[in-house]
């Protein structure tokens, strides 16, 4: 398994990945699903700012896990989204998880404060994915979503990603070593 940062030349497999869970699950509430060339420019936006990685093997991309704006206020600048989707057939071998803790490594040197996961309600198999990892739960928004003629809640859970409480500048990717990258990426 390798991993690396995703580009815009991934679109389409990434989007082949992300395809089933717009049209056959509420994980995510989109409705329709996104051409080639807008999810390419959701990766163009994501990785200017933030962490956008790819798992792959045999030259197949078999997931992908982000980070996001949480709110746009300064305040929050400090705090991030998380968002992982995997290929249907390559669930329940580990490689969320890897995917994760290189993307939390990553949001750690980078000097971000905490990562929330917002995860569809009832989804007690991500919860419980999310809380082995060392998320806390936080809470349900009630009927936050409406999809497939269905209400569905949002859970939310966060994780600390530094020890103390001392405020350090947000860092880019390009301000990384390539000692650092490799610590993330290995």
């Amino acid at each position: 398994m390798e991993f690396r940062f995703a580009g815009v030349d991934d679109a389409a497999e990434l989007l082949a990945i992300y395809r089933p869970y717009v049209e056959k699950t509420a994980i995510t509430f989109e409705y329709d699903v996104p051409t080639e060339a807008e999810f390419a420019t959701r990766i163009k936006e994501i990785s200017a700012i933030f962490p956008y990685i790819v798992a792959v093997e045999n030259g197949k991309i078999l997931g992908y896990a982000y980070a996001s704006r949480y709110r746009e206020r300064k305040a929050y600048d400090w705090v991030v989204e998380l968002s992982i989707y995997l290929d249907e057939n390559a669930r329940h071998h580990h490689i969320g998880t890897e995917l994760y803790q290189k993307l939390l490594i990553a949001l750690s040197k980078l000097n971000y404060q905490r990562a929330y996961a917002c995860i569809t309600y009832p989804n007690p198999a991500s919860i419980a994915f999310h809380e082995k990892l060392g998320f806390h739960w936080i809470g349900v928004f009630e009927k936050s979503g409406y999809k497939f003629d269905e209400w569905y809640g949002i859970s939310w859970l966060d994780l600390p990603l530094q020890n103390d409480n001392i405020v350090k500048p947000i860092r880019l990717l390009t301000d990384l070593s390539n000692h650092e990258i490799s610590e993330i990426l290995d």
